[in-house]
């Protein structure tokens, strides 16, 4: 059993460090707040102090176990004698401290009516946000093994599930603007997740933010309305746009746009439970050579509705998550639902009906501090 105590600014650095020196198993023993040394450190903002353990490698402890064999052949008797004696008087030591975390770990282990009121505050919240059930729990039950659910430790518990959240979202991977090779960058999703005004944000994103040339394809020639508002929007934006309207027709219209950086494709916005509708989604995506597909949902879609619009476009390998409108959403949980049900890199986040101000990088740090919210601070 390996404890060590750390002192640090704050409670998320002191967890960095017992995460860095003891590793993800560590449990935190206990955390307090302590006076800077000296005279100018009482005006100054309190340093943390965290106590925290973790059991020794078994491999470790039989190197240590064949170190003092050894030793035994070359000591002579009364040397054994002090040696067992030590290792009597540590095996003593390392008795009381595995009982100490059995302790904590059998309060840890009650069943959910005597579960911590910190666990059910925060569960509660997350569940709140639109977290699932039972993603709200994992989250909850590795913030318990990791941190003591006491009151004098709510500082910790806050920052703990952050990370745990942050760490779940991942890095975002948005469209690399840099590059030098045309991007074919289709949008795919239900209806009325925003497609067309998000793929408007984007256009305007490259053409004036980036001086990319761009060209915009429709497909979506089902709704009259949404062709004219991307052809008001390519005007505005002094950008090309053609319409197709058979799957086989992108390659003539990618063809045309040759000299462009970018070219943007909106697809038809498809019900996602009929598979032949879809199957239109399918073959026009199989004439496109590597394509960047972004599945976009909003985040005011309900966690089944969620699942089934994830299992309908299954038949694409490779793509990223673009969510919208989350002004309008009561909490942003479904983003880190759709996260962890497809593994897939989030990439866009829109906030809003404006062109091209309301749309971002999706922000792994700023999502998880949304959801936790404020319930601490």
């Amino acid at each position: 059993m390996k404890v060590k105590r750390y002192i640090a600014k704050d409670a998320q650095e002191a967890m960095l460090k017992v995460k860095a020196e003891l590793g993800a198993n560590a449990v935190i023993l206990h955390s307090r707040k302590i006076k800077r040394p000296g005279f100018l450190g009482f005006f100054k903002k309190p340093l943390i102090e965290m106590v925290a353990a973790v059991e020794q490698d078994e491999k470790e402890k039989e190197k240590k176990f064949n170190m003092s064999k050894e030793k035994k052949h070359i000591n002579n008797q009364g040397e054994f004698n002090k040696i067992d004696e030590l290792k009597h008087q540590v095996g003593n030591i390392e008795n009381l401290l595995n009982n100490f975390i059995h302790k904590i770990d059998d309060v840890q282990q009650k069943d959910e009516t005597k579960r911590p009121v910190l666990f059910d505050k925060y569960y509660n919240h997350l569940i709140e946000n639109n977290i699932e059930k039972s993603i709200a729990e994992k989250i909850m039950n590795i913030a318990r093994k990791q941190v003591s659910f006491s009151s004098e430790n709510e500082e910790v518990i806050h920052k703990a599930i952050k990370i745990i959240i942050r760490e779940y979202l991942g890095n975002p991977q948005s469209i690399n603007e840099e590059s030098n090779s045309q991007k074919n960058i289709v949008l795919v999703g239900p209806t009325g997740v925003g497609k067309t005004t998000t793929l408007a944000k984007l256009a305007a994103r490259f053409a004036i933010g980036k001086n990319k040339s761009v060209g915009l394809i429709t497909a979506d020639t089902y709704r009259i309305a949404a062709v004219e508002q991307l052809r008001t929007y390519s005007e505005i934006l002094d950008v090309p746009i053609k319409v197709i309207y058979e799957p086989e027709e992108i390659q003539e219209a990618i063809e045309a746009f040759k000299d462009k950086d970018i070219i943007l494709i909106d697809t038809a916005g498809r019900n996602h439970r009929s598979a032949e509708q879809l199957e239109e989604v399918k073959k026009l995506i199989n004439y496109i050579d590597d394509p960047d597909i972004f599945l976009v949902m909003s985040a005011t879609t309900g966690y089944k509705d969620i699942i089934s619009i994830i299992n309908s476009y299954n038949f694409i390998e490779n793509y990223h998550l673009l969510f919208t409108k989350l002004d309008e959403a009561n909490g942003v949980g479904n983003i880190l639902n759709a996260k962890i049900l497809t593994n897939k890199n989030l990439s866009y986040v829109t906030t809003g009906q404006s062109v091209p101000d309301d749309i971002e990088n999706a922000n792994s740090e700023k999502i998880a501090n949304i959801i936790v919210g404020e319930l601490y601070e």
